[in-house]
C-alpha cells in the first residue's frame, strides 16, 4: 500500500475513534464476502460503522491519537465495530445478528473510553434496554408515584366534602319539605 493510502487510512481511523463512543474487536476470519456485507449491511442499518483494519496502521492511528488502550482489541485478523450513541446498541445489534444469522462472529473485545469489556461483559451490555426503554420504565414508575400522592392529597378533601354534604343535604330536604307544607 503506497506510503499517501496508509496515511489516509491512519487519518480515517483516527477520526473513526474520535467520535465513536464504543469500539468492538471482531474476528472475521472464516468468513465469506456475503457474511460480511450482510454483517455490514445490518450495522450500517444502525448508524454503526465495521472496519476491517491492518493492525500496524490502527497502532499508529493510536498512538497519534492517545488511545493506547484501544491497541489491547488488536490480535490477528481484526475488524473494528465503531459505535456512536448509546454504547450498548452495536454490541445488541452485534448479538442479534449472530443469533438471527447463525453467523459465527466471534466478538473479542470492546473498549468504552478507556474501559475494556470481555466477551462476557459484552454480552452482559448487549442484553441491557435501550434509553428509551430505561427513560419510558423511569416515566412509568414516576407517574404511579404521582398518582398515589394525588390520591393520598385528594382523600382528605373528599372526605371532607362527604361530611359536609350530608348535614347541607338533610338541610336541603328539611327546608324543601317546609316550604312544601307552606305552600297552599
Amino acid at each position: 500500500m503506497p506510503t499517501e493510502a496508509k496515511a489516509e487510512a491512519v487519518e480515517e481511523l483516527k477520526q473513526l475513534m474520535e467520535d465513536c463512543s464504543i469500539a468492538i474487536s471482531t474476528d472475521y476470519s472464516g468468513l465469506n464476502v456475503s457474511e460480511i456485507s450482510a454483517f455490514r449491511t445490518a450495522l450500517r442499518e444502525n448508524g454503526i460503522q465495521f472496519k476491517v483494519v491492518k493492525n500496524t496502521l490502527l497502532r499508529i492511528a493510536a498512538d497519534q491519537k492517545e488511545w493506547p488502550e484501544i491497541k489491547e482489541l488488536i490480535d490477528g485478523p481484526t475488524g473494528i465495530v465503531f459505535g456512536y450513541g448509546e454504547e450498548q446498541v452495536p454490541a445488541k445489534v452485534i448479538s442479534d445478528f449472530i443469533r438471527d444469522s447463525g453467523i459465527d462472529i466471534e466478538v473479542k473485545a470492546a473498549l468504552i473510553g478507556e474501559q475494556s469489556l470481555d466477551p462476557s461483559q459484552i454480552k452482559q451490555l448487549a442484553s441491557l434496554p435501550g434509553r428509551e426503554a430505561l427513560v419510558s420504565k423511569l416515566a412509568g414508575q414516576l407517574y404511579g408515584q404521582l398518582a398515589g400522592l394525588v390520591f393520598t392529597l385528594n382523600s382528605p378533601l373528599v372526605g371532607t366534602a362527604r361530611v359536609l354534604n350530608g348535614p347541607i343535604a338533610g338541610l336541603v330536604t328539611v327546608l324543601t319539605g317546609r316550604i312544601q307544607q307552606s305552600a297552599p
